[in-house]
């Protein structure tokens, strides 16, 4: 695997892993010919960071795209890729092109930071030409979430349908699939896509998820936020590149014992990660969504290499990943 970072960066079902029965009925040199790229369109936390938008992950493959999550201020940053070679054309007013792309999200959770971007991803690609609904996998209170979201631009959408502006009847709307368990939400003759259930803090079950998605050249699994629990490895086996969550272990000391308690429970320490990663041995462990309670960035990578001699880097908006 080749891996560049730039400044713009399966479950066990029926006794047979999910991804390998799709990797079988795959042309054998489909890997050869297939491209995937990924994209963190934003690696922050609830903790307001001018360099970090909201949660958002992009994935690439062959030029179809799917997205992971939608937190604040992400869709700003799909600007940058315009004319990159692994993405879908940048035309104006068109479905046929990036905005056409942008038809379908897997969050992984509804904490505001992985979804205050819904609106912004449900309307403006409409207003730049995408002309069929948007398809949204989540857990249990998404289709509200998004209903609201609806009801809450009905003027924009109104003055846009019934003015004088051009505009199509589809494109902002929405096809919701709420999912609770583990299971495979999405299926295409290249990539399969598992959702997997995480434990996070007192998120209930089936709440909250990774993602495990399977291309022909390459399987990238994301973490979500989630506690350490090792449960989580069979997911995680065979990942070329894992996406995980990760928080300072030295920026956490600080805090309360309340803090600390509930953080333990929610999210995943340096050194946990380190102890997943040693099993898993990804080619490239990405560190996401870094809660570091007033580390430094560096702090929080020296704190990991520590632990960790594996291939693993802090990932940052727009770094990219082939």
């Amino acid at each position: 695997m080749r891996k560049a970072v730039t400044s713009l960066s399966i479950l066990i079902l029926t006794g047979a892993l999910i991804g390998q029965h799709a990797m079988a009925e795959r042309q054998p040199n489909q890997a050869d010919q297939s491209e995937t790229t990924v994209v963190m369109l934003g690696t922050g936390t609830p903790v307001l960071n001018q360099e970090r938008a909201g949660q958002s992950i992009l994935i690439v493959v062959d030029k179809e795209m799917y997205l992971f999550d939608a937190g604040p201020g992400f869709v700003k940053n799909f600007d940058a890729l315009s004319g990159k070679d692994f993405m879908p054309e940048d035309i104006y007013f068109s479905n046929d092109s990036v905005y056409g792309a942008m038809n379908k999200v897997f969050l992984t959770h509804l904490d505001s930071d992985h979804v205050m971007g819904m609106p912004e991803l449900m309307l403006r690609p409409w207003i730049m030409g995408r002309s069929e609904p948007i398809k949204v996998v989540g857990p249990k209170g998404t289709e509200e979430m998004t209903t609201h979201v609806l009801e809450a631009y009905q003027a924009d959408i109104g003055h846009r349908l019934h003015g004088t502006q051009p505009a199509n009847s589809e494109g902002f709307k929405v096809e919701v699939t709420e999912i609770s368990g583990t299971q495979v939400v999405h299926q295409d003759d290249r990539v399969t896509i598992t959702a997997f259930k995480v434990p996070h803090g007192s998120w209930a079950d089936g709440m909250a998820f990774g993602y495990r998605v399977e291309a022909p050249d390459k399987t990238v699994v994301i973490s979500g936020d989630t506690r350490h629990d090792q449960a989580l490895y069979e997911y995680f086996e065979g990942a070329d590149i894992l996406i995980h969550e990760v928080m300072s272990e030295q920026g956490v000391s600080r805090l309360s014992q309340d803090w600390q308690d509930y953080m333990y429970h929610a999210h995943t320490s340096a050194q946990q990660l380190a102890k997943i990663g040693r099993h898993v041995e990804p080619e490239l462990l990405v560190l996401n969504h870094p809660l570091l309670f007033g580390q430094s960035d560096q702090q929080l990578s020296t704190e990991m290499a520590s632990y960790y001699e594996g291939e693993f880097v802090l990932a940052n908006d727009l770094d990219i990943y082939e």
